[in-house]
């Protein structure tokens, strides 16, 4: 009784808007992205988006919120978010575990993450790591990385010792905690250079081509894909938009992203936009294509370190159909 109720007023409404040329529009659709983190500038062009309007023109009402007690891949497999950020570690770890998500446009073509550490520290090669306190989030992945990295350099791995340190800022924490960490460049490496802490680093797109791969991610439902396809590509062509425009003008784009985030640090985010406009669309012509190779290539080294138990090809959850076809300004030297 309802449901014909409201779609006779439906009904009735649009014929007025018709008949009277009322400025009548459909409601917008309420979209929730989960962030992996607190906002910083891989979120950027989502909030360029919102504060220019881009989602609203799209008929897109988007909502970001930070995660606490879960996991992004949980919150969007079970269908409480539409959207996430990701990772490839985390994404692998959900199909291992039949958590049923699609990663469908990369933020970052290219890996900026690097283990870094101040140059106060001493630390001058790999080798230099026996002995010193690494400060991680406690994941098999990152024992795994320095395993690797430690051996193949002829250091010994059991002399590392692992702090967990959580999600801590790198500053504070290899001031006293610890003496190197995993950051991302983009971000605690450009907070380092303002304060003028000198670091020395090891880059994991300069360690193996294995670790070169896109990150962060978009992801979303299989189901979410499937029921409301358009939705998808309205959001994905709408947050391309703003990330073109934070890679044509990564000034403006901060300038945007301080207007829905004004407790963030201006010179920060100012300067990591203009680092990472450069890195968005590294190498390719399109902001969002995966490379589905490089998804390949870390799952399989993944499985071979005995870290991920997965038999499923990455083309079955790596999805760039829902990119459109051209993004022009994609391309960064």
């Amino acid at each position: 009784m309802f449901r014909e109720q409201n779609i006779r007023l439906t009904t009735v409404a649009a014929s007025l808007c018709f008949l009277f040329s009322f400025p009548c529009s459909a409601a917008p659709e309420k979209i929730t992205v989960a962030l992996d983190w607190t906002p910083n500038t891989n979120h950027i062009g989502l909030y360029v988006a919102k504060a220019s309007g881009i989602f609203a023109k799209a008929g897109l009402d988007v909502r970001m919120i930070q995660m606490k007690q879960t996991s992004t891949t949980q919150l969007v497999g079970a269908g409480k978010a539409q959207f996430g950020i990701s990772f490839i570690s985390d994404l692998l770890n959900a199909r291992s575990r039949k958590i049923p998500v699609i990663s469908v446009a990369a933020i970052v073509q290219e890996n900026t993450s690097c283990f870094a550490w101040r140059e106060s520290a001493g630390i001058k090669t790999v080798k230099d790591f026996e002995g010193r306190r690494y400060g991680g989030w406690g994941s098999p992945e990152e024992e795994a990385t320095l395993h690797y990295l430690m051996t193949k350099n002829g250091a010994d791995f059991s002399k590392l010792k692992i702090v967990t340190t959580g999600v801590s800022d790198f500053l504070p924490t290899t001031a006293k905690n610890a003496d190197f960490m995993w950051i991302y460049m983009g971000w605690d490496g450009v907070r380092a250079q303002l304060e003028k802490v000198a670091l020395k680093t090891l880059c994991l797109r300069d360690i193996d081509p294995v670790f070169n791969h896109p990150s962060p991610l978009i992801i979303t439902s299989e189901m979410n894909s499937k029921s409301n396809p358009e939705q998808t590509r309205k959001f994905l062509a709408a947050a391309g938009e703003g990330y073109r425009m934070a890679i044509a003008d990564p000034t403006a784009a901060a300038r945007l992203f301080m207007k829905e985030v004004p407790e963030s640090d201006v010179r920060l985010v100012t300067a990591s936009a203009e680092y990472l406009a450069k890195e968005y669309s590294k190498g390719s012509s399109v902001w969002g294509r995966q490379n589905i190779a490089r998804f390949e290539a870390y799952k399989d080294w993944a499985v071979g370190q005995k870290i991920l138990k997965l038999d499923e090809k990455p083309s079955a959850f790596v999805i760039n159909s829902f990119l459109p076809a051209e993004n022009k300004g994609g391309l960064t030297k």
